[in-house]
Parts: C-alpha cells; structure tokens; sequence
C-alpha cells in the first residue's frame, strides 16, 4: 500500500509524461484501485460527484445528443454510442428498457461507489468522461462524450459536460 500523498505524486508525473496513459494499467501497477488512481490526477482533469447523484446524472446525461457507453471486464470492452437511454429503478436495478435504444440492461446503481468527470486526453484527442466506480473502486462503466464524423466532440455535449463538472466543482451539484 502507498502512502496517499506519494501515490498522487508519482500517478501525476506519469500522467504529466504520458497524459494518455491508462488509469487501469496504474491501478494494476501500483496496486491500488482505480478509483484511487482517477482520485490522483491532476485536479484540472477530475472532478467528483456524490455517488448519490447517480440517478440525476444518468439523467442529465441522458439529453446529450451523443454518447460512448463503455462496459469493460477481464474479457471485453463492449461500446455503444448513441443517446442514453432513460432508466429507472425497480427491483433491486436501475433499468434501461428503452426498446429504440441499443443499449438496455439494468445496472446494480446501489452499487456505485464513487463518480468522477474526467477530462483527460485519450492519445491525442481532447476526451471527458463520467466515470462510474463500485463500492470497491472498480471501473463499473464510463459515458465518453460523442465525437463527428471528423472524430471532434461535439460542441453541444462539450458545453453542457464542462457545465456540469463546474457545478460540481464549486459545489452547486446537478
């Protein structure tokens, strides 16, 4: 186990070498989950929200034109891009049962331990994220913001994600 204040220190530098190196790669590398590591980054490039705010969240994010829904475990990354889908709970999930949408399932919401906006580059390209983590510190899910043809993310999207993060940041919430 690291000392917190060493941790941040050497998670930092390396996102200062590499800004696009992967979060579950330092988890795994240091031994820490990755929640702990996204906790670590720079303050410019994350920004956290109460896992309380799950449902208001899913919702806001729910009117941004387009997505990256990105689910991913020992054996897959599995994307959908498109609109999220509206939800709601009931038996024990939060369910997505939008039958026009491509993405449906029920997520273990109850389980979500912490969120995160996160604006940090993926290679060379501008990227912001919502990161979704378990109770343990394990990558649940993430929502990228939607790209163009051109591969730029959409203006629309861009405005309301850093609106968000800002309210977050200076406490005012979603």
């Amino acid at each position: 186990m690291h000392d917190n204040t060493l941790l941040k220190t050497e998670i930092q530098a390396r996102i200062i070498k590499n800004p696009s190196e992967h979060t579950m790669n330092l988890a795994e590398e240091f031994g820490v989950s990755e929640a702990e590591v996204v906790r670590c980054l720079p303050d410019e490039m994350r920004t956290e929200a109460p896992a309380s705010d799950f449902e208001t969240l899913w919702n806001t994010m729910t009117k941004w034109d387009k997505v990256t829904f990105i689910c991913r475990n020992a054996g897959a990354v599995v994307e959908v891009v498109g609109k999220l889908p509206q939800g709601n709970f009931g038996h024990g999930f939060f369910n997505l049962n939008d039958k026009d949408s491509a993405l449906r399932g029920h997520l273990f919401a109850d389980r979500v331990g912490s969120i995160w906006l996160v604006s940090k580059p993926f290679f060379t390209m501008e990227s912001h994220s919502v990161q979704f983590f378990d109770i343990d510190g394990n990558a649940m899910f993430s929502v990228y913001l939607g790209r163009d043809a051109k591969r730029q993310i959409l203006e629309s999207v861009r405005t309301d994600f850093l609106a968000l993060r800002e309210r977050y940041a200076t406490g005012r919430a979603a």
